[in-house]
């Protein structure tokens, strides 16, 4: 092209962003010869963090402070997002405490970032302020805070937050809703209670694809406390229900390219080698398990835990 605007950059970097392709993105960014927009910016700074690139994260960061963009609400809360993804949950709490401007999404990234960062209380002291502060939670809210309760093993504040989504805030519980409140009732013993959930809960048609967080969840419990049949029924039902589950991505940066692994990726060379490493592990596994153990092992590589 001869003549582009900022809109074909916009479109081209949101582009590269949205396939998670940050090298090209980034690339785009830097043969950039006007200033960027609001939507490049935000573009940016969340596949920074979805690629947990923080060096590359705090450039962009700079440059919204250079060219009056930190004021906008937006643009804080997608560095809020992309600091806790990487693991800087204090460099968010700052940001926070500094935004003139809050809104839902502000409260729901901070309460989400703490979670993550494994900080349960604190999501919950958030989650109790963003209330005082007159802010209604929403759908994402509430599978944040959910999370919480899951992975603190709070059985019964998690029910309450249950509850209040369907009673007070008025919300229909999502799967991912659903998903929190199975894994917290399987963690805590409960697995008919989960079980039931896994039954009750609504599957519409065109949600299908997306259903495979709760028996994923509920098979990773049976598998916790050996039930291998357990495991092998959630299996029969997601199949016998057409659930599919994709298979798992993680990313790592090297020298400042980003690299993604996909479980069971064997189209590129470098995945031989680490197929290869892998069964040289088990191997060593071996002679420190018991066998019930390494199929717990093995059950949890099948699947891309």
């Amino acid at each position: 092209m001869n003549e582009r605007s900022c809109v074909t950059w916009t479109v081209t970097i949101g582009g590269y962003s949205e396939k998670s392709d940050l090298d090209e993105a980034l690339s785009v960014f830097h043969a950039m010869d006007e200033e960027l927009d609001l939507v490049i910016v935000i573009h940016l700074i969340l596949a920074c963090g979805k690629f947990g690139a923080l060096e590359v994260g705090k450039l962009i960061y700079n440059y919204t402070i250079s060219n009056g963009l930190k004021s906008n609400v937006t643009v804080c809360n997608a560095l809020l997002d992309m600091y806790a993804k990487c693991g800087s949950i204090g460099e968010a709490q700052k940001l926070f405490s500094t935004m003139n401007v809050k809104n839902v999404v502000s409260w729901t990234t901070m309460i989400s970032g703490f979670t993550l960062n494994g900080k349960f209380q604190a999501s919950l002291d958030h989650f109790n302020r963003m209330l005082k502060m007159g802010f209604q939670p929403n759908h994402v809210t509430f599978i944040a805070i959910l999370q919480a309760c899951s992975h603190a093993g709070l059985l019964e504040m998690g029910l309450k937050f249950f509850n209040m989504m369907i009673k007070t805030s008025k919300i229909n519980p999502g799967l991912d809703n659903y998903s929190c409140m199975i894994d917290l009732l399987g963690c805590r013993g409960k697995l008919k209670e989960a079980l039931k959930f896994i039954q009750e809960m609504p599957l519409q048609p065109d949600a299908e694809l997306k259903a495979a967080a709760p028996y994923v969840e509920m098979a990773n419990i049976y598998a916790s406390a050996r039930d291998w049949n357990g495991v092998a029924d959630m299996h029969v039902e997601m199949k016998s229900k057409g659930v599919v589950k994709w298979p798992g991505q993680s990313v790592t940066v090297v020298d400042g390219k980003c690299c993604m692994f996909t479980v069971e990726d064997r189209c590129r060379w470098e995945g031989f080698r680490v197929f290869e490493t892998l069964d040289g592990l088990v191997l060593q596994l071996k002679d420190e398990m018991d066998s019930f153990d390494l199929e717990e092992v093995m059950l949890l590589f099948s699947h891309g835990a």
